[in-house]
Order: C-alpha cells, then structure tokens, then sequence
C-alpha cells in the first residue's frame, strides 16, 4: 500500500503556463521532500498539460487531474477530495513556495501542536523568475505567534495585514481535521476565499503565524491599473455578502461581527461607489446592486462612519 504523505500541496491552474513551470519547481526543490502534489487542471487552453505531463514523468510526487473549465473553486476542492496528507497547503499555479517553506511551516504546526500555521507573502511583480531569485530568507529562530481562535485574537490576527492578509488561503498549511467538509464555495468569485477563511476559522482553536515569508507571490500590474470598470467589477459582493452573512451568524460573537463589518464595509464602498465615481460610470448600476441591502443584515452600514454612511445614503439617493 502507498504510504500517505504528510502534506498535500494543491495546485490549481488555468491558463499558467507561462508561470507553472516556476510554480512547480518551487514545489519539488522543497527541502521537506513528504508530500504529494495534486495539480488540478480547469480546462486549460494553451501548453499547460504539455507541462504537468512532463513533471508527472518527472516526479512520481505528482498527480494531476484535468476537468472542465469550472473556476478556481472547483478546482481546489477537488483537490482537497483527493488529498491524503495529513496537512494540506494550498498554491496558486502563477506563485511559487520559497526555498524551504514548507518544512517551516510544517515545523510551525507540528512543534505548536497547532490547527493553522501560516506565514508571509513576497509580492514580486510578473517578470519574477524563480531561478534569478536570491534565497536570502533567514529560517533561524523564526519569530512567531500562537492565536486562538477567541474574539481578541481574531480581531488582532486580522490587523496583520500587508503581506500576512487573513484571507490569503496560499500562505498557510491546514490540519486536515480542521478544514472537515469546509469547501470553497463555487458560486463566489471573488470572495471565495474570505469565505473560506472564516468557515475554517472556527474549528482551528489553536493558529500559529510566523512573520517568514513562505511564497512569492506574482502581482499583475494589469490587475491594479484595470482602465475599465463594469459588472463584472462588483457583481460578486452581494453573493458574498449574503454568505458571509450565514457564516457570522452561526459562528461569530457580535463584537467581532461589528468589527468585521466596520472593515469589510468599507471595502465595499471601495469596490463599488468610490471606483463608479472614480471611473465616472455604472453608478446607477452600483446603487440599483445595493440599494435592497443597504442597511440590511446583509449589509450593516450602521458599523460605518457617519461620513461613509453620508457618502452611501447621498450615492443611492442621487443615482
């Protein structure tokens, strides 16, 4: 019988090969060698089977499996429907692990008996190749911090920010006990992940997080100096409103829910009333979107300040 690996690394693509060979390699010069990969493969159109094919040849850690275009979603899910590690990490097909980060991470859950153990991302721009980067990364004595998953320790572990973001699903290595039946929701994207995070959140009382950066993560220019705006823009934030809605409600204490609202409110204006101005277009879709749940559970704005909830009310009453 095969023995079970200790992690499961997945890696879901689309469209990547341009960068899936970096990704990969990053993935097999790991110095901790116990673990499978599974690439997930979402209908891909240009040369990355021909890529995955040769590193199944190449390692027999690998696996893959090739589905019909369904969304980054649907990928990782089957990934984790496949996965057989003890630990689970996930790893987008345009990022790449840093030289030794999965056995730092790995030691960082194991030694803490933890749930959760995760770690920083280096933003680095499209260009970067994995070859022409220096392994300057310091593993000895890595400072860390154990959370739990009490109100306190939510809120404060949420304010790391920067290259620790909450949501960022890639940076971090996950008991499998404690991601259970949790999957990424198929119907949401963006917002997947935010979701995600705060289903898991729940059943991993005990989380580490190291200030070690473990991936280098690739950030499209194109990405932040979009020159359009349209529907597409927005029309995730009410699904994932209304889901993460479901989520507070079952399991989050109403101190950390007005927190979370606060914040994550005004992301939405930012993401919606503020780029519709700044673009000069798509206001009166914007307002006709959150006019139905402005002020609603869904979307609490009584958490905003009095001027961001000025902006809202005069938006939806003009537009």
């Amino acid at each position: 019988m095969k023995k079970m690996p200790e992690i499961s690394i997945i890696v879901a693509n689309y469209n990547n090969a341009k960068y899936l060979d970096d990704c990969l390699a990053s993935v097999a010069t790991q110095s901790f060698a116990d673990f499978e990969c599974i690439i997930i493969d979402d209908g891909s159109a240009d040369d990355s089977k021909k890529i995955i094919n040769r590193w199944l040849k190449k390692d027999k850690r690998f696996v893959a499996y090739f589905q019909k275009n369904s969304g980054v979603s649907a990928a990782r899910n089957r990934g984790i429907d496949m996965a057989r590690g003890k630990y689970i990490a996930f790893l987008d097909s345009d990022d790449c692990f840093c030289p030794g980060a999965i056995g730092v991470l790995y030691d960082l859950i194991e030694q803490n008996h933890a749930d959760i153990a995760g770690g920083g991302g280096v933003i680095v721009d499209e260009d970067f190749s994995l070859s022409r980067c220096p392994n300057n990364i310091n593993y000895a004595n890595m400072p860390f911090q154990l959370f739990s998953n009490t109100v306190d320790d939510m809120i404060e572990m949420s304010k790391m920010g920067g290259q620790y973001r909450f949501v960022w699903v890639w940076r971090r290595l996950f008991r499998r006990e404690c991601i259970g039946n949790v999957r990424f929701d198929e119907k949401l994207y963006p917002g997947e992940d935010t979701c995600f995070m705060f289903e898991i959140i729940p059943h991993a009382p005990r989380i580490v997080e190291s200030t070690t950066m473990v991936v280098y993560h690739r950030f499209s220019k194109n990405c932040i100096s979009r020159t359009d705006f349209n529907q597409e823009k927005f029309a995730w934030i009410v699904p994932t409103l209304c889901r993460l809605r479901e989520i507070m409600d079952k399991y989050y204490h109403p101190v950390f829910q007005k927190w979370f609202y606060k914040g994550y409110g005004l992301l939405v204006l930012q993401e919606t009333v503020y780029k519709s101005i700044g673009f000069g277009r798509m206001m009166h879709q914007v307002a006709d979107m959150l006019r139905p749940i402005y002020g609603t559970r869904v979307f609490p704005t009584k958490y905003l300040s009095l001027r961001k909830r000025l902006i809202l009310w005069l938006f939806l009453k003009v537009f």
